[in-house]
């Protein structure tokens, strides 16, 4: 099985971190692309009350622009054939579309991110991941 493009969705987190490194590593063996993705969430129902929810989305995104940008910096050091992509909406629902869109025939992620406890509680980003994906994913495990 020829592996041209490896998916990376990423928090930001250690975790994250991790699972580009391995992704990395198999780009390198395959002479794959490595696409790091981000995905700002809606806001929460009713976060309007409290803060004006354009403005909130703007900071957010302008934050997770320079994080992503910090994660494509440390991985072409590594590996050169790196791009990012960030994106606004549903994670799992970005990454499905994603993975057709861009041809993806890997997705490399971690087990545990930033919200490892609401993943408990409702499920998790990952496992939504894992169900919906139309391409194999390779999750992980992290300390």
């Amino acid at each position: 099985m020829k592996i041209e493009r490896i998916l990376v969705p990423v928090d930001f987190s250690e975790h994250s971190l991790a699972a580009l490194k391995y992704a990395l590593e198999l780009a390198r063996e395959h002479e794959s692309e490595v696409v790091l993705v981000h995905v700002v969430e809606p806001l929460p129902y009713g976060i309007a009350r409290w803060y004006e929810p354009t403005k909130v989305l703007e900071q957010y995104g302008e934050t997770a622009k320079g994080e992503l940008e910090r994660f494509e910096k440390e991985a072409t050091q590594l590996y050169s054939k790196c791009r990012c992509e960030l994106h606004f909406g549903v994670v799992h629902e970005v990454i499905g579309e994603l993975v057709s869109k861009l041809r993806v025939d890997l997705i490399v992620m971690s087990m545990r991110g930033q919200t490892h406890l609401l993943d408990l509680l409702i499920g998790g980003t990952a496992e939504n991941i894992l169900r919906y994906a139309p391409c194999p994913v390779l999750r992980i495990r992290t300390v």
